[in-house]
C-alpha cells in the first residue's frame, strides 16, 4: 500500500475578495441591462407628460336679437388678422436612416419663421411625423404643424424638454412645404 499515493479531496473555496468583485459585477450588469430597457422605454411615445387640452367652444349666452324692419343694421368694421407669432422654439429631430435629415428640415423651419430651432437624433418608435407640445404651447404646436404640412401633435412625452415644441421625422421629407 505504500506505493498508493493519496489523493486529497480538499475542494476549491476562492478568496472572499474574488467574490466580492464577481456579485459587483454581476450587480453592475443587470443594472447597466436594466438601463437600457428603461431607456428604451422612454423613448416610446405613449408615455405622456400631462398637457394643456384642446380648448372647447362655448355657446354664446345671449343670442344675437333678429332684425326689424325698422332696425337697420350697421356694418361692424372686421378686424384685419393679426400676424400669427412664433415665439417658441423647436427641435427637430432625426428619427430615420437619413443622415442629416433633420438639420435640413431645420432650415426650413427657420425660413418658415421659428425663431430658435436645434437639431438632434431620436431613439424610438415614432409612426409619422409629429409635433409634440409641452404644457401651454398647444396653439403654436398648432402653427408649427399647419407651417410643415404635419397633421400628428401630440403632448411632450418624458424625455422632452418643456420648453419648446419638438418635431420629430419618421419620414424621410425634402424640405418644408
Amino acid at each position: 500500500m505504500d506505493h498508493r499515493r493519496t489523493i486529497s479531496r480538499k475542494a476549491f473555496v476562492p478568496p472572499v475578495w474574488l467574490l466580492v468583485v464577481t456579485v459587483t459585477a454581476l450587480v453592475a450588469g443587470v443594472a447597466g441591462l436594466g438601463w437600457l430597457g428603461y431607456d428604451r422605454y422612454l423613448a416610446d411615445d405613449t408615455t405622456v407628460v400631462a398637457a394643456d387640452p384642446a380648448p372647447t367652444p362655448t355657446p354664446d349666452a345671449d343670442p344675437a336679437p333678429a332684425p326689424t324692419a325698422e332696425v337697420t343694421p350697421t356694418p361692424t368694421p372686421t378686424p384685419s388678422p393679426e400676424p400669427e407669432l412664433r415665439e417658441a422654439g423647436v427641435s427637430v429631430l432625426n428619427n430615420t436612416a437619413v443622415a442629416g435629415l433633420a438639420a435640413t428640415f431645420a432650415d426650413g423651419v427657420e425660413e418658415v419663421g421659428w425663431p430658435d430651432v436645434t437639431v438632434g437624433n431620436w431613439r424610438g418608435a415614432i409612426p409619422e411625423n409629429t409635433v409634440y407640445f409641452a404644457p401651454g404651447l398647444r396653439d403654436q404646436a398648432d402653427l408649427l404643424a399647419a407651417d410643415l404640412g404635419i397633421t400628428r401633435i401630440l403632448p411632450i412625452v418624458a424625455t422632452m424638454r418643456t420648453d419648446r415644441l419638438t418635431v420629430i421625422l419618421a419620414e424621410p421629407t425634402s424640405s418644408v412645404p
